[in-house]
């Protein structure tokens, strides 16, 4: 058990070498938007409308901090995310293997997430959180008359 456990560490710590600069690259960006803009989403940044994965980070925070309900309520695939995360873990690092299947498993929560992203949009837009249209966008500081035009589509 233990030369297991060390042999996991040793292939998680492989690839936290190997992707370090993918990682160092989010870290920047998130800092720099986050300061900046106060958001994360490019989406949001630009156009001031929600994505597919609006929610999903408040919905991951809630679940380690156990409130499962509110998560699923945030977006509810964060839970699909997790298996996913959790299924491609086990399998590289603990078993030592690659994953299978994982990309198609991949595309099907992807396609799921967007066609629930409309249903959403339908239904929640733009009264519920994380559904929400964020003003001070890119495209109403931009474009003249942005602003009016969302406001008489939305509200």
């Amino acid at each position: 058990m233990k030369e297991r456990c060390k042999q996991a560490a040793g292939r998680l710590w492989k690839d936290i070498c190997a992707y370090k600069m993918i990682g160092i690259v989010l870290i920047i960006y998130y800092l720099l938007v986050e300061f900046i803009f106060s958001a994360f989403c490019p989406l949001v940044i630009v156009t001031g409308f929600p994505c597919p994965g609006c929610g999903i980070t408040r919905a991951f925070l809630f679940v380690i901090t156990g409130q499962f309900a509110r998560a699923w309520n945030m977006n509810p695939f964060i839970y699909g995310w997790i298996l996913l995360a959790v299924y491609v873990g086990v399998q590289r690092y603990l078993l030592g293997r690659k994953a299978k299947g994982w990309q198609g498993l991949l595309a099907v929560l992807a396609v799921a997430m967007i066609v629930f992203y409309f249903y959403r949009m339908y239904r929640y837009f733009p009264n519920k959180p994380p559904m929400s249209y964020t003003r001070g966008n890119l495209f109403e500081k931009i474009l003249p008359g942005y602003d009016r035009l969302i406001r008489k589509l939305i509200y």
